[in-house]
């Protein structure tokens, strides 16, 4: 009776210790710079096209899917970029021959594959294959730019802050916000599991003293 009201706590025990981690690993909601790495598919080694990409990129996170942006050197090689879902172009720089790119990414603790085709006529060069973008997992918050400042009003000036002039620098409790993760499902699984025990205990106790009677 004993061994089996062990086993359950030591159950539970194990079952927190690989819910916890699974929970705190999702990125916070937010907007984010985070280093990465273009690699050949399903290998952790760099591809050549990793030199065609500015590092490092901007995530903006809401409900644990970021939208990124990543900006391309060589714009003009790069015929093709086709992540799932597509892409659109933010901006275009033809004199600095880049690019920025947006697309949606589900889960960034996972690699992303993306279509690519490059075309360098110069050395006939033409060739289609996949990547994948391998995002660093500790993400960095983007301080907000040197140049946004705060204009006080006027101390006589009894107009509301909303309607006085100037950038109003944002907050840092604004941009990251409390990561969305079941941090209460852990708590509820113990809670459940040493119910489970105690009725196990108590429904074994009462079966030992019925036989003994």
């Amino acid at each position: 009776m004993k061994k089996g009201f062990i086993f359950v706590l030591l159950a539970g025990f194990l079952m927190l210790t690989v819910a916890l981690p699974q929970a705190s690993a999702q990125t916070a909601d937010g907007t984010h710079s985070l280093n990465y790495q273009v690699n050949q598919p399903n290998s952790s080694s760099a591809s050549i096209a990793n030199d065609y990409f500015l590092k490092p990129a901007k995530a903006t996170v809401k409900d644990g899917v970021a939208t990124v942006e990543l900006t391309l050197k060589n714009s003009t090689w790069i015929t093709k970029f086709q992540p799932p879902g597509g892409a659109i172009v933010l901006s275009e720089d033809k004199a600095a021959d880049t690019r920025v790119v947006q697309f949606t990414v589900n889960d960034l603790s996972k690699p992303y594959t993306v279509e690519m085709k490059v075309d360098v006529d110069d050395i006939n060069y033409h060739h289609e294959y996949s990547v994948d973008i391998v995002f660093d997992k500790a993400a960095a918050v983007v301080p907000p730019a040197k140049n946004e400042t705060v204009t006080p009003a006027p101390e006589k000036d009894k107009t509301p802050a909303s309607s006085t002039t100037g950038t109003k620098k944002p907050s840092t409790e604004n941009q990251v916000k409390n990561p969305q993760t079941s941090d209460s499902t852990p708590y509820l699984l113990i809670f459940a599991l040493v119910g489970s025990a105690f009725l196990f205990y108590k429904t074994r106790n009462h079966r030992k003293q019925g036989e003994q009677s």
